[in-house]
């Protein structure tokens, strides 16, 4: 079920017996953790349990499961990052398939776990990024419930430079509202100003402004990430793996909803790069592709030094680009 759709079940007040909150954002994930807890169970010190990782004990888990709670309608044990095959769920399974009235399971876990979503009780609750239109209506209505105003425009800004991390965007949200409280109105110079771009996004800047043969303007943001602590290595392998996804979408004749799946990514971030990808041609997009994959090789063998290597691959691609 999707996110909005397990947190109205919750208001209305119907608790299942096994919530399975999976994605790669945390803060749905905990955040769904949180709203379990604090609807359904009362004296959470005596009736929750926390396990973590593959090699927790499966018995203690069976344990908990089997016990009635203590002055609370509901027992609540959680386990985080649990990815077992079918075989490896032996000593949980009786409670899988038949859950224990006032017991609730609630596993959080980043990545898909296939065993887990064969028992029919497990109820799958899609932790995934959200769209940047939905994180700015989430941002503007947490900012007018402080009493501070932001437009659309501006909202979906912060979304973008947090990559749709839900942590970030909250942490980001909740500074511009402390700093902008007196005034009473974020602006989007406010958000250029206060809110530290995240790395994806940095390599969009810059691809935007080879793409546009604004160099300098590239060089500025590869020496923002440096200053800010990011290694060259680390810069050339973000570059290449967006140059790669600019490439497949170029090439590609499937759909944008396609794309997103294939390369574990939102219907908004193909729509970008397929605007970004339209820059260039589409021998541009492979040779610098084909330039990175090199260049990342010849580094890693020890046949070139790495900071002069990397500079010529990134001015490579911008010539390549016009």
């Amino acid at each position: 079920m999707k996110y909005a759709e397990f947190k109205n079940e919750v208001e209305k007040g119907n608790a299942f017996s096994i919530y399975l909150f999976e994605g790669e954002d945390a803060f749905f994930r905990e955040k769904g953790l949180t709203c379990v807890k604090n609807a359904f169970v009362t004296e959470p010190e005596l009736n929750c349990a926390y396990f973590e990782g593959e090699k927790i004990n499966l018995s203690e888990v069976s344990s908990s499961l089997s016990q009635y709670p203590f002055l609370s309608k509901y027992r609540l044990t959680v386990i985080r990052e649990f990815y077992s095959k079918k075989e490896g769920l032996k000593q949980i399974a009786n409670f899988l398939e038949n859950p224990l009235e006032g017991s609730l399971l609630a596993i959080l876990n980043e990545k898909p776990c296939e065993a887990l979503k064969g028992f029919q009780s497990v109820n799958v609750v899609d932790c995934s990024k959200s769209d940047a239109i939905t994180i700015a209506r989430w941002i503007k209505g947490t900012c007018i419930n402080a009493g501070v105003a932001i437009d659309m425009e501006t909202a979906k800004t912060i979304a973008e430079y947090c990559a749709l991390d839900m942590t970030r965007v909250c942490q980001e949200t909740e500074k511009l509202i402390a700093y902008k409280l007196d005034e009473k109105l974020i602006t989007s110079m406010d958000v250029n100003d206060l809110v530290n771009r995240d790395v994806e996004y940095k390599i969009y800047e810059m691809t935007e402004y080879v793409g546009k043969r604004q160099f300098e303007n590239a060089l500025s943001v590869i020496n923002d990430m440096l200053a800010k602590g990011e290694t060259l290595q680390k810069i050339l392998v973000s570059v290449y793996n967006y140059f790669r996804r600019l490439l497949h979408v170029a090439i590609s004749a499937k759909t944008d909803a396609e794309l997103a799946q294939i390369l574990g990514i939102k219907d908004f971030a193909v729509k970008k790069a397929k605007a970004q990808a339209s820059k260039f041609s589409k021998r541009a997009l492979k040779k610098a592709v084909d330039a990175l994959y090199d260049t990342d090789y010849l580094i890693k063998s020890g046949a070139v030094d790495a900071d002069s290597r990397i500079w010529l691959t990134i001015f490579s691609i911008m010539v390549e680009g016009e």
